[in-house]
């Protein structure tokens, strides 16, 4: 296991510290294995910052199987193969965030006073 987080790790956090610059912000605290994001993001900032590494990891896993099931050579199979596995492995580190989103949404955003 800690192979995989010496892995994926580092892409993954550095997917959250870049979706936070994107929209102006900086992360409270980092490492290589988490990132602090700030608890004052609207409910769509705080669906993208958490949800930017699950959209590019799986977004590789898909394109792995599209690639797989368009090969007509032996290079592409492999290839979608790989692509499938990388990106498949990445995405299962993203599930706590995905779980950590639906927990966002179903708090709802809170009243403006």
């Amino acid at each position: 296991m800690d192979f995989l987080y010496r892995v994926f790790g580092p892409p993954h956090e550095l997917l959250h510290v870049l979706a936070l610059l994107l929209i102006g912000r900086r992360p409270l605290q980092m490492s290589w294995r988490h990132v602090d994001i700030p608890d004052d993001l609207s409910i769509s900032q705080y669906v993208f910052v958490a949800g930017l590494p699950a959209a590019v990891f799986w977004g590789v896993a898909l394109s792995g199987l599209v690639l797989l099931a368009q090969s007509l050579s032996v290079d592409g199979v492999m290839l979608g193969m790989f692509l499938m596995l990388v990106g498949g492995l990445a995405g299962l580190g993203t599930l706590g965030d995905l779980q950590l989103i639906i927990a966002r949404l179903q708090e709802g955003e809170p009243p403006a006073d």
